[in-house]
């Protein structure tokens, strides 16, 4: 039983995106994190942007741990509100 536990975390661990959180803990404040996703200027910068704002309004806080955790899950999203659709 305990040998399936160990493979079973093995597994989760190595489909974790290890770059982007390191960017989330980091950069993400700041939005860097959009752009590590989209890798393109046009829309990306929105959605950087509105982080930003958010993390210098305080509220962004709970949007980049809610980010983080969202890695841990594996079900991280470019856009915010594809969380709630």
């Amino acid at each position: 039983m305990r040998i399936a536990e160990e493979i079973k975390l093995k597994k989760t661990a190595d489909n974790i995106d290890w770059v982007l959180l390191v960017f989330l803990v980091f950069l993400g404040w700041f939005g860097i994190d959009k752009f590590w996703i989209k890798k393109c200027w046009k829309g990306t910068w929105k959605f950087a942007f509105a982080k930003l704002i958010a993390n210098l309004a305080l509220v962004g806080i709970i949007w980049n741990i809610w980010d983080i955790v969202m890695v841990f899950t594996h079900t991280y999203q470019y856009d915010a509100r594809e969380y709630f659709a």
